[in-house]
């Protein structure tokens, strides 16, 4: 394999000297085939010395973390600040904090047990259990307690 590669860019330099020539040839220009193929030669052998020379870049190393990261915990820390905007108004539990609390509880019962929210809803009520379960789909009067919302975290945690 050693002797094959630089036969190989010596022939290919031969050919790219000869094609230099016809090129230039059709363009009227007069050019002595030797030359060209020695152009060539001499731009393939560069090229080849170049490469013995600079070593190929080494491989970016590979990092390799303890543990896996855990995107569920950065979820609920955005989901747990978003519950605090809610903690007053009903209404914008309901418009804000709601379907970010059902887009978590999709996300991780799909990732974490294999179940689908809408196909398997109540399979996803028994994993998630019911107080979490009415915070998500029941009426909403009043905006939760912080108690309560302390314990919808721990059951997405739980999951």
């Amino acid at each position: 394999m050693r002797i094959r590669e630089p036969f190989l860019v010596v022939l290919a330099a031969a050919a790219g000297g000869a094609a230099l020539w016809l090129i230039a040839y059709t363009l009227h220009y007069r050019a002595e085939l030797g030359l060209c193929v020695v152009v060539g030669l001499a731009a393939g052998l560069t090229w080849r010395l170049s490469r013995l020379v600079v070593p190929p870049p080494e491989p970016a190393p590979v990092v390799v973390r303890a543990e896996p990261p855990d995107d569920g915990l950065l979820l609920l820390t955005t989901l747990e600040s978003r519950l605090s905007w809610g903690a007053h108004d009903p209404h914008r539990f309901r418009e804000r904090v709601r379907p970010e609390l059902v887009a978590l509880a999709t996300d991780l019962l799909r990732t974490r047990r294999g179940v689908d929210l809408r196909r398997e809803p109540e399979q996803a009520r028994h994993i998630l259990g019911e107080p979490l379960w009415q915070l998500m789909t029941g009426p909403l009067e009043r905006s939760p307690s912080r108690a309560q919302l302390s314990r919808a975290v721990a059951a997405l945690e739980g999951i």
